[in-house]
């Protein structure tokens, strides 16, 4: 079969039974919450949707979303320096744009923006929460991705300040929505939730405890690239 074959029979398996409406509806009463409308999207760390059943299930999931929820996929953009060729043209056939510069989730965001990013490594996160560290920023990103929660609570707390200050202090704050159970591919959602904070949930500007981040590690160049551990093309 050919990547676009595959990617429709996926695509329809996923809609077999209530979880892919469950999940739709969890997403809109969270962005409800958020005061999120029309969002533009970022798909960071997907994988090899041309070779992977797991990302083709997760890239299904993430336009069979855009769809119901009115978002056009001109406004749908994706990037991992694991996509191939078949990658692409797959992502072009579906009306997906391709970012074809690494920025290692460095990416100013500055308006809404749903930001897709499954099964990613913590230092990803840490990267786009880092770029986009202030009051005004943050609320505009609308995280579906893996709990921040799981990567805290792996990592000894002597480390957490050093490696991760954003994502460990950003976590107290944030509304957590885990999708529902029961997934016809399970292993493609394993602890994704949508994860954001509200303008008001964030600490006042002169709390610099919390605003005045220490510097960058030393290695962050060669940490935290799109396509973390536990994703890949040959999955």
């Amino acid at each position: 079969m050919t990547p676009m074959e595959l990617y429709e029979r996926c695509s329809q398996e996923l809609g077999s039974g209530n979880w892919l409406e469950d999940c739709h509806q969890m997403l809109r009463g969270a962005l409800d919450i958020a005061s999120v409308t029309s969002p533009r999207v970022f798909c960071l760390g997907l994988g090899c949707p041309a070779s992977s059943k797991d990302a083709r299930a997760q890239l299904a999931f993430l336009l069979r979303t855009c769809d119901v929820l009115s978002i056009d996929r001109s406004k749908v953009s994706a990037y991992d320096p694991v996509f191939a060729a078949e990658d692409v043209n797959l992502l072009t056939a579906l009306g997906v744009a391709y970012l074809d510069d690494n920025k290692r989730g460095r990416y100013p965001i500055g308006s809404p923006t749903l930001l897709f990013m499954p099964h990613c490594d913590a230092k990803l996160y840490e990267n786009i929460l880092r770029e986009n560290w202030s009051r005004d920023r943050l609320p505009h990103l609308f995280m579906l991705c893996n709990l921040f929660s799981e990567y805290l609570d792996s990592t000894p707390s002597r480390q957490l300040a050093a490696r991760f200050p954003c994502l460990t202090r950003l976590a107290p704050y944030l509304v957590v929505r885990a999708l529902p159970s029961g997934s016809p591919f399970p292993t493609a959602f394993t602890s994704t939730a949508v994860q954001f904070v509200t303008p008001q949930a964030l600490p006042v500007d002169s709390d610099r405890a919390f605003w005045d981040l220490p510097p960058a590690a030393a290695n962050d160049d060669a940490a935290g690239h799109e396509g973390g551990p536990r994703q890949g093309c040959l999955l």
